[in-house]
């Protein structure tokens, strides 16, 4: 986060040099007055805990080089979800789902053809560079900066939170957080993974909810709240089975191969059971069997191939058609009204 662009009222420069974080620099401010010493320390403690993940990456970059700014651990565990450390076919990382659902909405919106995934991104509390920073310098110019979460909250009346016995405003995070193409343009869309037990029943959750949709409307970025409730779990174990390599998706997504392969399949799979269409369709276009199966998974997965993945494939039988209500779907929850 640059410095010099988002530094915060008048905390020295050695304060700067010795490494806050520019968000955080204010609050060195209160060192200097009248206050307990105990509380000052646990504050100086927690701001120089986050200058250090800061300036190790968390929460920042793009695409691959991406960092959570929440990261799973042996002793960071819940006891009513799981967590996940997996790939989703769009980055050569493995991502950090705190869990199921966040791993499940991943997938689906994955296979929907995000270009994509930033999880547990950070809303930083103070005015920070858009969050579709980052891509090329000629689009950073056209963004403006993005209001932090502490004015986002006080003007919708939410109380934002402090890190616990400190001063130090804590350091809020949107589970997902993809971009997509919708059209011509490019866009973000954030979703808060959030089971609807306890969106339901807890008034903290759903101001969670709540700063993360207005903190979404402030940059121009689609909110959603996944609550679980209509997730198909039948098509999540069968886009989870379908899941490409990324080194298989990057090496062939565009080849006028696997084009061939998608319609050579689609051919014979009229007529015969999907293992058989794709053995003949990967000779047809020079594949061994073991090839033919990974562009088949390519082909479904780039929605190449019409196949209904909410039914289990049935490899020895004829394929179930319906891809298209499937996508159509999935867009409509996930892309919004104009999803293009």
């Amino acid at each position: 986060m640059p410095e010099h662009q988002f530094s915060r009222g008048t905390a020295s420069s050695i304060a700067a040099q010795s490494g806050y974080s520019a968000p955080y620099l204010y609050l060195l401010e209160d060192e200097l007055t009248p206050g307990g010493r105990q509380q000052k320390t646990y504050t100086q403690r927690k701001v120089e805990s986050v200058s250090r993940a800061i300036h190790a990456g968390y929460g920042q970059g793009r695409g691959d080089s991406y960092q959570p700014w929440l990261r799973i651990r042996r002793n960071f565990s819940s006891p009513v979800s799981y967590q996940v450390f997996d790939s989703v076919a769009l980055h050569t990382r493995n991502h950090h789902f705190l869990s199921a659902l966040e791993f499940h909405t991943a997938l689906l919106i994955s296979y929907l053809g995000a270009a994509e995934l930033r999880e547990c991104l950070p809303l930083w509390p103070f005015d920070h560079p858009h969050p579709d920073s980052g891509v090329s310098e000629e689009a950073d110019i056209q963004l403006e900066p993005a209001t932090g979460l502490v004015a986002i909250a006080k003007q919708a009346g939410i109380d934002h939170g402090f890190f616990v016995g400190t001063t130090a405003p804590y350091v809020a995070s949107i589970d997902l957080v993809f971009r997509v193409r919708q059209g011509k343009t490019w866009r973000l869309i954030g979703i808060s993974c959030k089971p609807k037990d306890i969106a339901t029943q807890s008034k903290r959750a759903q101001e969670r909810i709540e700063l993360d949709r207005l903190y979404c409307m402030a940059v121009g970025a689609h909110h959603v709240h996944e609550d679980g409730s209509e997730i198909n779990l039948e098509l999540v174990r069968q886009v989870a089975w379908m899941r490409p390599l990324v080194s298989d998706l990057r090496a062939h997504r565009q080849t006028s191969r696997l084009a061939d392969f998608a319609a050579r399949f689609e051919e014979y799979a009229s007529e015969r059971s999907v293992s058989d269409a794709a053995i003949a369709a990967g000779r047809r276009t020079g594949l061994n069997s073991t090839d033919a199966y990974s562009f088949f998974r390519l082909g479904v997965w780039l929605h190449l191939i019409d196949i209904d993945l909410t039914q289990r494939v049935q490899m020895r039988s004829q394929i179930k058609r319906g891809s298209k209500q499937v996508l159509d779907t999935l867009k409509a929850r996930y892309w919004g009204a104009h999803h293009g």
